[in-house]
Protein backbone atom coordinates (compact mmCIF):
# COMPACT_ATOMS: atom_id res chain seq x y z
CA UNK A 1 0.00 0.00 0.00
CA UNK A 2 0.96 3.47 -1.00
CA UNK A 3 2.43 5.37 2.02
CA UNK A 4 0.64 8.82 2.43
CA UNK A 5 2.92 12.12 2.45
CA UNK A 6 3.16 13.40 6.07
CA UNK A 7 2.22 17.18 6.69
CA UNK A 8 5.80 18.10 6.63
CA UNK A 9 6.40 16.28 2.60
CA UNK A 10 9.95 17.88 1.54
CA UNK A 11 8.24 18.29 -1.61
CA UNK A 12 6.34 20.52 -0.26
CA UNK A 13 7.06 24.15 -0.52
CA UNK A 14 8.57 25.56 2.31
CA UNK A 15 6.69 28.06 4.19
CA UNK A 16 8.06 31.64 4.34
CA UNK A 17 10.45 32.06 7.56
CA UNK A 18 9.74 35.33 8.39
CA UNK A 19 5.76 35.27 8.28
CA UNK A 20 4.86 31.74 8.28
CA UNK A 21 3.04 31.98 4.83
CA UNK A 22 3.17 28.94 2.22
CA UNK A 23 3.45 30.09 -1.52
CA UNK A 24 0.25 29.69 -3.33
CA UNK A 25 -0.34 26.11 -4.83
CA UNK A 26 -1.05 24.80 -8.16
CA UNK A 27 -4.15 23.68 -7.91
CA UNK A 28 -5.28 21.85 -11.23
CA UNK A 29 -7.85 19.18 -11.39
CA UNK A 30 -7.73 16.43 -15.02
CA UNK A 31 -9.63 13.99 -16.11
CA UNK A 32 -8.62 9.94 -15.16
CA UNK A 33 -6.25 8.29 -16.93
CA UNK A 34 -5.75 4.68 -17.23
CA UNK A 35 -2.24 5.40 -15.67
CA UNK A 36 -4.18 6.64 -12.70
CA UNK A 37 -5.46 3.69 -11.89
CA UNK A 38 -2.81 2.06 -9.53
CA UNK A 39 -2.19 5.15 -7.80
CA UNK A 40 -6.33 5.21 -7.29
CA UNK A 41 -6.22 2.21 -6.14
CA UNK A 42 -3.31 2.55 -3.77
CA UNK A 43 -4.74 5.78 -2.24
CA UNK A 44 -8.01 4.10 -1.54
CA UNK A 45 -7.02 1.43 0.02
CA UNK A 46 -4.52 3.25 2.45
CA UNK A 47 -5.35 2.73 6.69
CA UNK A 48 -5.53 6.47 7.11
CA UNK A 49 -8.91 6.60 4.78
CA UNK A 50 -10.58 4.78 7.14
CA UNK A 51 -12.01 6.26 10.16
CA UNK A 52 -11.91 9.72 7.97
CA UNK A 53 -13.03 9.27 4.61
CA UNK A 54 -15.32 6.07 5.34
CA UNK A 55 -16.80 4.70 7.70
CA UNK A 56 -14.45 1.19 9.12
CA UNK A 57 -17.29 -0.85 8.73
CA UNK A 58 -16.97 0.41 5.02
CA UNK A 59 -14.05 -1.05 4.69
CA UNK A 60 -14.46 -4.14 3.22
CA UNK A 61 -16.03 -2.44 0.08
CA UNK A 62 -13.32 -0.57 -0.52
CA UNK A 63 -11.71 -3.54 -2.49
CA UNK A 64 -14.22 -2.68 -4.89
CA UNK A 65 -14.89 0.66 -4.40
CA UNK A 66 -11.07 1.91 -5.13
CA UNK A 67 -9.88 0.32 -8.16
CA UNK A 68 -13.84 1.08 -9.66
CA UNK A 69 -12.78 5.19 -9.36
CA UNK A 70 -9.39 4.68 -12.27
CA UNK A 71 -12.33 2.26 -14.32
CA UNK A 72 -14.89 3.40 -16.39
CA UNK A 73 -17.23 0.59 -15.61
CA UNK A 74 -19.88 3.12 -14.70
CA UNK A 75 -20.82 6.63 -16.64
CA UNK A 76 -19.80 9.56 -14.80
CA UNK A 77 -17.01 12.41 -14.26
CA UNK A 78 -14.22 11.32 -12.79
CA UNK A 79 -10.75 13.54 -12.02
CA UNK A 80 -7.66 13.66 -10.75
CA UNK A 81 -6.74 16.07 -8.25
CA UNK A 82 -3.23 17.28 -8.62
CA UNK A 83 -1.29 19.95 -6.31
CA UNK A 84 1.90 21.14 -7.35
CA UNK A 85 2.07 18.85 -10.43
CA UNK A 86 1.63 15.96 -8.16
CA UNK A 87 -1.43 13.33 -8.16
CA UNK A 88 -3.28 14.31 -4.70
CA UNK A 89 -6.53 13.37 -4.74
CA UNK A 90 -10.26 12.35 -6.48
CA UNK A 91 -13.00 14.10 -7.23
CA UNK A 92 -15.89 12.70 -8.91
CA UNK A 93 -18.65 9.83 -9.47
CA UNK A 94 -18.38 7.44 -6.58
CA UNK A 95 -18.33 3.69 -8.14
CA UNK A 96 -20.75 2.56 -5.82
CA UNK A 97 -23.24 5.13 -4.89
CA UNK A 98 -23.73 7.23 -8.16
CA UNK A 99 -22.65 10.73 -5.80
CA UNK A 100 -19.84 12.90 -6.41
CA UNK A 101 -17.13 12.45 -3.41
CA UNK A 102 -14.02 13.54 -3.05
CA UNK A 103 -10.62 13.40 -1.15
CA UNK A 104 -7.05 14.66 -0.72
CA UNK A 105 -4.01 13.54 0.87
CA UNK A 106 -2.80 15.30 4.38
CA UNK A 107 0.05 16.67 2.54
CA UNK A 108 -1.93 18.27 0.16
CA UNK A 109 -4.77 19.73 2.52
CA UNK A 110 -5.24 23.69 3.66
CA UNK A 111 -7.08 25.21 1.07
CA UNK A 112 -6.38 23.21 -2.06
CA UNK A 113 -9.94 21.21 -1.61
CA UNK A 114 -11.92 24.31 -2.16
CA UNK A 115 -10.24 25.54 -5.40
CA UNK A 116 -10.27 21.57 -6.78
CA UNK A 117 -14.12 21.03 -6.18
CA UNK A 118 -14.77 24.88 -7.85
CA UNK A 119 -12.85 23.67 -10.64
CA UNK A 120 -14.13 20.15 -10.89
CA UNK A 121 -17.60 22.15 -10.82
CA UNK A 122 -16.92 24.83 -13.17
CA UNK A 123 -15.22 22.55 -15.91
CA UNK A 124 -14.64 18.74 -14.70
CA UNK A 125 -18.29 17.71 -15.58
CA UNK A 126 -19.57 18.72 -18.96
CA UNK A 127 -23.15 17.18 -19.74
CA UNK A 128 -23.29 15.40 -16.39
CA UNK A 129 -26.52 14.98 -14.40
CA UNK A 130 -27.07 16.56 -11.51
CA UNK A 131 -25.61 14.51 -8.41
CA UNK A 132 -25.20 14.89 -4.76
CA UNK A 133 -22.40 15.07 -1.71
CA UNK A 134 -23.15 13.05 0.91
CA UNK A 135 -20.91 14.80 3.70
CA UNK A 136 -21.09 13.19 7.05
CA UNK A 137 -21.89 15.11 10.32
CA UNK A 138 -18.28 14.13 11.53
CA UNK A 139 -16.64 16.05 8.43
CA UNK A 140 -17.38 19.98 9.22
CA UNK A 141 -13.91 20.32 7.10
CA UNK A 142 -15.75 18.64 3.57
CA UNK A 143 -18.92 21.01 4.43
CA UNK A 144 -16.87 23.86 5.06
CA UNK A 145 -14.93 23.65 1.79
CA UNK A 146 -18.33 22.74 -0.17
CA UNK A 147 -19.79 26.03 0.85
CA UNK A 148 -16.42 27.89 0.21
CA UNK A 149 -16.36 26.56 -3.45
CA UNK A 150 -19.97 27.39 -3.75
CA UNK A 151 -19.06 31.00 -3.04
CA UNK A 152 -16.38 31.00 -5.06
CA UNK A 153 -18.60 30.43 -8.16
CA UNK A 154 -21.31 32.66 -7.19
CA UNK A 155 -23.68 30.08 -6.15
CA UNK A 156 -26.70 29.90 -4.07
CA UNK A 157 -28.03 27.94 -2.18
CA UNK A 158 -31.86 26.76 -3.88
CA UNK A 159 -30.48 28.33 -6.95
CA UNK A 160 -27.58 26.11 -8.15
CA UNK A 161 -27.16 24.07 -5.14
CA UNK A 162 -29.71 22.27 -2.38
CA UNK A 163 -29.01 20.76 0.67
CA UNK A 164 -30.97 18.20 2.71
CA UNK A 165 -30.50 16.59 6.33
CA UNK A 166 -30.13 12.84 5.68
CA UNK A 167 -29.40 10.09 8.29
CA UNK A 168 -25.75 10.89 9.41
CA UNK A 169 -25.45 13.62 7.41
CA UNK A 170 -26.29 16.23 4.65
CA UNK A 171 -27.07 15.79 1.14
CA UNK A 172 -25.80 18.15 -0.76
CA UNK A 173 -27.27 18.29 -4.60
CA UNK A 174 -25.86 20.28 -7.66
CA UNK A 175 -27.02 21.03 -11.12
CA UNK A 176 -25.88 19.35 -14.45
CA UNK A 177 -22.50 20.18 -15.33
CA UNK A 178 -22.45 22.75 -17.79
CA UNK A 179 -22.99 22.03 -21.51
CA UNK A 180 -19.87 20.41 -23.40
CA UNK A 181 -19.22 23.45 -25.30
CA UNK A 182 -19.70 25.93 -22.43
CA UNK A 183 -16.25 24.67 -20.89
CA UNK A 184 -14.35 26.41 -22.87
CA UNK A 185 -16.32 29.84 -21.88
CA UNK A 186 -15.73 29.36 -18.18
CA UNK A 187 -19.00 26.73 -17.89
CA UNK A 188 -22.46 28.19 -18.06
CA UNK A 189 -24.58 28.45 -14.58
CA UNK A 190 -25.83 24.96 -13.61
CA UNK A 191 -29.84 24.52 -13.81
CA UNK A 192 -31.44 24.17 -10.59
CA UNK A 193 -30.87 20.79 -8.96
CA UNK A 194 -34.87 19.70 -8.90
CA UNK A 195 -35.24 20.36 -12.55
CA UNK A 196 -30.93 19.37 -13.86
CA UNK A 197 -30.66 16.60 -16.02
Amino acid sequence: MAAVASEHDPAEPAADAWSGARPERRVAVRPVTTGDWWWLTRAGLAPEMAGVQYHWLELPLQLYIAPARGTAIRPGPRCIIEVDGRRAGYIGRSPLSGNLEYFLQPWARGGTGTRAIAEFLRTGRPGDRSRSFFVSRKNARSRTALDRAFAALGWREGEAYTTRDVRMGQMVTVGGGPSPDATDRGGDPPPHPQNGA
